[in-house]
């Protein structure tokens, strides 16, 4: 190859270069700017802080769960890192809620207090005493009241919220206090539905696909 067409070749090459490095670093700079955007927009709820705290360690990441290092943002914690939690059965309590548009995150953090990130409130962990047999029948025919009123069917919502109350109050010990609760924060979601007030107990159940 002659001299001069070797510099071409050279200077295509460069030119390619800082053509490709040139987008990777405007691709980072819009990353970049969008997930500040994200933080600006969203918007944390103490009132759901607050209640889903009460709920204590009581719930566990799903086998694809991902877990965020900050809310709304796409930088995650390693798979290997996430898939241990899972794996150990780790428990945790939410102690933030931040809702973006129509997603809700939800910032975990376990008994050691060495572990937390952000999930999805409602793909990537669930409530360990959904898993209580003994309150099963309730959380069926709470669901169906969630469900009711997903598809405006309020009439009909309301009138299986009865049916709930009466399942709730032949619960017994332990699953009457998760029941009373599961049942006030259930009649909260009917007033204002949305992800942010789903009742603790049912976190991880709905919604139902």
């Amino acid at each position: 190859m002659k001299k001069s067409a070797k510099l071409v070749a050279f200077s295509a090459a460069v030119g390619l270069f800082l053509l490709a490095t040139g987008a990777i670093a405007t691709a980072k700079i819009d990353a970049a700017a969008k997930a500040n955007q994200n933080l600006k927009e969203a918007k944390t709820d103490r009132i759901a802080e607050k209640r889903l705290a009460k709920a204590g360690y009581v719930f566990r990441l799903n086998k694809d769960a991902r877990m965020s290092v900050h809310a709304h943002q796409v930088e995650t914690l390693p798979k290997a890192e996430v898939r241990q939690l899972i794996d150990n059965q780790v428990l945790f309590k939410i102690d933030q809620v931040s809702s973006l548009r129509n997603g809700v995150q939800v910032h975990l953090v376990d008994q050691t207090a060495k572990h937390r990130g952000w999930v999805n409130i409602v793909s990537d962990l669930y409530n360990i005493n959904s898993e209580r047999q003994s309150l099963h029948q309730l959380i069926k025919a709470e669901l169906k009241v969630m469900d009711n009123a997903d598809i405006m069917k309020m009439k009909a919502a309301k009138k299986q919220m009865k049916k709930v109350t009466k399942i709730a109050s032949h619960l017994r010990h332990k699953d009457k206090k998760i029941g009373k609760a599961s049942v006030r924060e259930l009649e909260n979601w009917l007033t204002e539905i949305e992800y942010k007030n789903i009742p603790a107990l049912l976190i991880g159940e709905y919604p139902r696909y």
